[in-house]
């Protein structure tokens, strides 16, 4: 009789070769509750041959299943197809490159709530890095870490991290998962946190659970990003107009056309000619807050410290001064 998994660990991967199998069986090996537990990896088209001869139910006590998407969707929809494969009622949603301390699944099954986002901390293998979750950067729409816990009770933070984010699959659904018009990387942890709390969840920071990164030197991350800054570009400019009023997104794009003066226009049109309109009237509809909620709950600033620019809908990309 096949038992259904407690936890389901979800992890996208793409070239991680030599890394993933052995994240698989720590996580398995670190668990002290009898729960049950799966394994999603989503191969995001990887060029390696990492997904291939992972652990089999004998050797990691638990069940491994391998998605291989037919070519690169990206992080956020391969978290999405991992979140929709998964047998669980827990979602584990993590990297491939990780660690976990022995009893966080404990620690999971006595936090996890049907409203509530955990956010695990996130430890460097090599500094004494430790990350409580993150918070929004305005206007570059990106994410900056909680390097100290939070003091607050409870310890709500705007944002998990990717390598360490749990909750109820039921909960997944209703914020409704991952933005699928994210392309490839970059946008879609942020953009995800946002949504969450203003359909009426809650992410709180959880300085137990600890899940131990190995973070790129600077080095590989010169080299990783350097194809993936348009991708990267489109979802920060597609996030911030989902969100933001008419002059925090004019304040958006001119700080972009700077910071990436080869690759705004082409970015800009791509956002406008892509579902973001729609996407925008359907938030509005169905989300319980809207972004100016999150702004005087948090009191976010801007990269500056200054108090955000008006909050009203942007005019639409490709219809009159975005374009």
């Amino acid at each position: 009789m096949t038992v259904r998994p407690t936890i389901s660990i979800v992890i996208p991967a793409r070239n991680e070769a030599g890394r993933i199998a052995d994240t698989i069986r720590c996580i398995s090996d670190t668990r002290v509750t009898k729960c049950e537990l799966e394994f999603v990896v989503v191969d995001d088209a990887s060029d390696d041959d990492g997904c291939t001869g992972l652990p089999d139910a004998s050797l990691s006590r638990a069940a491994v299943r391998v998605l291989r998407m037919p070519e690169r969707a990206g992080v956020a929809r391969a978290r999405n197809a991992g979140v929709r494969a998964a047998g669980a009622e827990i979602v584990f949603i993590t990297d491939a490159h990780v660690r976990f301390e022995p009893g966080w699944d404990e620690v999971v099954l006595r936090l996890v709530d049907d409203c509530r986002v955990l956010a695990a901390t996130v430890c460097d293998t090599v500094s004494t890095f430790r990350g409580y979750g993150c918070s929004l950067l305005v206007p570059f729409m990106g994410t900056t870490w909680n390097r100290s816990p939070i003091e607050a009770d409870p310890p709500f933070v705007q944002i998990a991290s990717s390598a360490g984010t749990v909750l109820a699959r039921s909960l997944f659904d209703r914020i409704g998962g991952y933005d699928s018009g994210m392309k490839v990387y970059g946008g879609a942890e942020p953009e995800f946190g946002v949504r969450a709390w203003l359909s009426g969840a809650e992410i709180v920071s959880v300085p137990e659970l600890r899940v131990w990164h190995r973070f790129k030197t600077k080095p590989e991350v010169h080299r990783f990003i350097a194809d993936l800054k348009p991708y990267m570009l489109h979802n920060s400019l597609r996030f911030g107009l989902l969100y933001l009023g008419e002059l925090g997104s004019l304040q958006m794009i001119r700080y972009f056309a700077k910071l990436y003066p080869e690759f705004i226009h082409q970015a800009l049109q791509e956002v406008g000619a892509g579902d973001y309109r729609e996407r925008r009237s359907e938030l509005a509809a169905t989300l319980r807050y809207d972004f100016a909620w999150l702004v005087r709950k948090f009191g976010i600033k801007d990269q500056t410290g200054a108090d955000l620019l008006g909050l009203e809908p942007p005019e639409p990309v490709g219809e009159g001064r975005f374009e």
